[in-house]
């Protein structure tokens, strides 16, 4: 092996490890929100994204209220954290795909604020290929867990931006076709757009432009940005 690619597989194996270890630490951090999970957080919680944390014993009675009064699907309520462990068991071989679509699951549901529940399957693949599941799973693997979720309608949508470039919605929100179509864009265009070249690019109108690009943003799956120089833009964080 020449030193070149010795020096290049170190630099892999670097990154890899930066990577495990910078989720390690978000996932610190997002259980060290849910041991904080107080009532009042887990009614906003379950208001806004339809989902809840029910480790806590003590609120048992206050989850099955939420889970009434919102409507909540069991497939949104976490009772158990999973791990890496649950989708490759010790005395298993095989990648149990079904675990792996709600490992996946409940990893964006602790950071639908972040993300907005819509995903890119490469983003999929990154949040579950960590421990002993990296280098062990494939995108494929990942492909085919959310198939399943999908079929099993825990999750509400599968879309393909194109041929190759597949788009998860971990949570139910209705799109219309200009929204699909701004997605589409901001795909395109390093993940980010403003009113004025969603208005070029597709030819609508500022109210049709304005109206999709505020439902995005509504739902949590844009975020904003306004400086003096560029005026306000949209970033979608998955499509980045």
């Amino acid at each position: 092996m020449g030193l070149r690619e010795l020096e290049k597989k170190m630099k892999i194996k670097e990154a890899m490890q930066r990577k495990n270890a910078e989720y390690k630490l978000k996932e610190i951090e997002n259980q060290a929100k849910i041991q904080k999970m107080t009532k009042a957080r887990l009614k906003e919680i379950a208001r806004k994204h339809g989902v809840l944390i029910a480790l806590d014993e003590s609120l048992k009675e206050e989850v099955e209220a939420l889970k009434k009064d919102y409507n909540i699907k069991e497939s949104n309520i976490i009772r158990e954290i999973l791990t890496e462990d649950d989708v490759l068991p010790g005395d298993v071989h095989n990648i149990i795909h079904e675990q792996l679509g709600m490992l996946a699951y409940q990893r964006v549901m602790l950071q639908k604020g972040e993300t907005g529940g819509l995903l890119l399957l490469t983003d999929v693949f990154e949040l579950v290929n960590t421990g002993i599941l990296n280098g062990r799973i494939t995108i494929d693997d990942v492909k085919k867990a959310v198939t399943i979720l999908k079929k099993k309608k825990v999750i509400p949508q599968i879309t393909m931006l194109d041929e190759d470039v597949m788009l998860i919605s971990f949570f139910p929100v209705q799109y219309t076709q200009d929204q699909s179509e701004i997605l589409n864009f901001a795909k395109n265009n390093k993940g980010t757009c403003s009113l004025a070249e969603v208005r070029a690019k597709l030819g609508w109108s500022e109210i049709r432009a304005l109206r999709a690009l505020e439902n995005l943003e509504n739902t949590g799956i844009a975020k904003t940005d306004e400086s003096f120089r560029t005026g306000k833009r949209w970033f979608f964080p998955s499509l980045k």
